[in-house]
């Protein structure tokens, strides 16, 4: 008798759990209705979109570090107007963040992602037939006002589109992806610094092809942009439910190659965790009001201790990247061309006056052993950082060892007399792109959906200011003061992986579902 009242708990049990899942599968929340959509085809295709327009945007800002050495001759450039001009990129970039973050939340992802990338890339192309440096640094100026949305929003746009469980994985499978893409980078000064373009029919100095490549990527994504779809997400908090839901039976069709009124979802609501964080955060993100899709909501707790203490990790990693990193290239090369067989360190050879001016005689070649140790370092590191995303790493603990790993290889650099070694670690630089993707996952964790992409490009922002300030340091310093400015730069790395505990920990699947 007592079995019997057991199993008649549990089929009435039973029944009540199919009744709530069809009840849930016609009306459902979003993070509820993506997850039936699955992750499959469309977040694929939509994954490498997103990769595509932010390796672009990075071939862009990145292709500095190979065209100004190029350029050195034509365009008359020491070390410190080669800072000033890698920084331009990132100046534009941080003088519109706020501003494409906003149009991104306000008239959403797909329309201002289109036209910034497509402007940028059309204004970047007409910089590789600029005469003169004046032209050639405003072009680029004027490029980078619209770069600053598709370096940033790619990141926010793929964990729209994704399922709440695979969100964390896909944004840093898209950030170890541009590790590949960065790679391209030297490959493609590699394949047109070694031609002779000059006495060809193009009739155009290497360094002029090497510049509209960099930017061709820019206008060839954006072309493969008209075929995404906006998120459903941004239609959600716009009110515009039955955009939003078009939009998942497009995915859903996508990825099952089922019609779209197979979806069992017809209808989508707001989730309870949606209603409590707008009550609790005083921003109802669904609501009206002109304060609560404001920027300026980011600086109101509790979302102000995150954007400073994410703003000033991707301010370290930046200035890095942006920084030192894009003196690399340069860098190796005067060491492989180095003649003397005495051992010197990259400070020693840096110091020395001849790498100022001179001789009456403009060298602007790099060597072959500096394109085999950039291309296949950058291969190798891209390949690293795929098989770290891949792994069960925390987002926190892959950001703490990233830190510490980038902080060693500074020191190395200044120390080592090694020419193969000091290539290679200088090379290593690179691996702080490890960060981006954790941080900016970060980013979307944290903070709501209304202000998910201005908080997005805000974190970024910071980024550009690291890029713009450790890029003209090094180019005012870096000949004068090479030992002090990998030393501080240690010092910085080393203050960001001991920041980096601040941070949350990741919260298991089970939890997120």
């Amino acid at each position: 008798m007592q079995w019997k009242m057991k199993s008649e708990k549990k089929s009435l049990s039973l029944h009540k759990d199919i009744a709530h899942n069809l009840n849930a599968d016609m009306e459902a929340d979003l993070e509820r209705a993506l997850e039936l959509c699955g992750a499959g085809k469309y977040q694929v295709f939509h994954c490498a979109l997103m990769v595509a327009i932010l390796g672009a945007a990075i071939l862009e800002m990145v292709g500095c570090s190979f065209i100004l050495p190029a350029a050195a001759c034509d365009l008359e450039l020491s070390n410190s107007i080669r800072g000033i001009i890698t920084s331009i990129p990132n100046i534009g970039v941080i003088l519109t963040a706020p501003f494409w973050g906003r149009a991104a939340d306000t008239f959403g992802r797909k329309p201002v992602l289109l036209f910034s990338t497509t402007v940028s890339g059309i204004i970047g192309l007409i910089a590789a037939f600029m005469p003169n440096l004046i032209s050639f640094a405003l072009c680029k100026f004027l490029a980078s006002l619209f770069l600053s949305c598709p370096s940033s929003l790619g990141f926010a746009y793929v964990g729209e589109l994704m399922p709440k469980k695979r969100r964390d994985l896909a944004v840093l499978i898209c950030n170890a992806s541009l590790m590949l893409v960065a790679s391209l980078c030297p490959i493609f000064a590699w394949g047109v610094l070694s031609y002779d373009w000059w006495n060809s029919p193009l009739n155009l100095r290497p360094w002029r092809v090497l510049t509209a490549m960099y930017v061709a990527p820019l206008i060839l994504a954006a072309l493969w942009l008209t075929q995404a779809k906006e998120s459903p997400k941004f239609l959600m908090t716009k009110g515009n439910d039955k955009k939003a839901l078009d939009v998942l039976q497009h995915i859903y069709a996508f990825n099952s190659g089922r019609p779209k009124d197979n979806y069992c979802v017809t209808s989508l609501k707001f989730s309870a965790e949606d209603s409590e964080k707008a009550f609790s955060h005083g921003n109802c993100e669904l609501g009206e009001g002109i304060m609560t899709n404001s920027a300026f909501a980011l600086l109101r707790p509790p979302h102000v201790k995150w954007l400073a203490l994410t703003g000033f990790l991707m301010f370290g990693l930046f200035s890095l990247l942006n920084g030192l990193f894009l003196f690399a290239p340069d860098t190796i090369n005067k060491m492989m061309t180095h003649s003397s067989k005495e051992p010197v360190t990259i400070c020693t050879l840096m110091n020395q006056p001849e790498n100022l001016t001179s001789s009456d005689e403009c060298v602007d070649e790099i060597s072959f052993a500096t394109f085999e140790v950039t291309v296949v370092t950058s291969l190798i590191y891209g390949t690293l950082v795929m098989l770290i995303s891949l792994s069960p790493l925390a987002k926190r603990t892959s950001l703490i060892g990233m830190f510490v790993l980038a902080s060693a290889t500074c020191l190395v650099s200044a120390m080592t007399t090694n020419r193969i070694i000091a290539g290679v670690s200088m090379s290593a630089l690179q691996i702080t792109a490890l960060g981006i993707g954790p941080l900016t996952a970060y980013s979307v964790q944290l903070f709501p959906t209304s202000l998910r992409a201005t908080a997005v490009g805000a974190v970024l922002m910071f980024g550009r200011m690291g890029s713009v300030i450790g890029a003209n340091i090094t180019g005012i310093f870096f000949a004068g003061a090479c030992t002090i400015i990998f030393y501080v730069f240690s010092a910085l790395l080393f203050l960001c992986a001991g920041l980096s505990f601040l941070l949350p920990k990741d919260k298991p699947a089970i939890d997120e579902q």
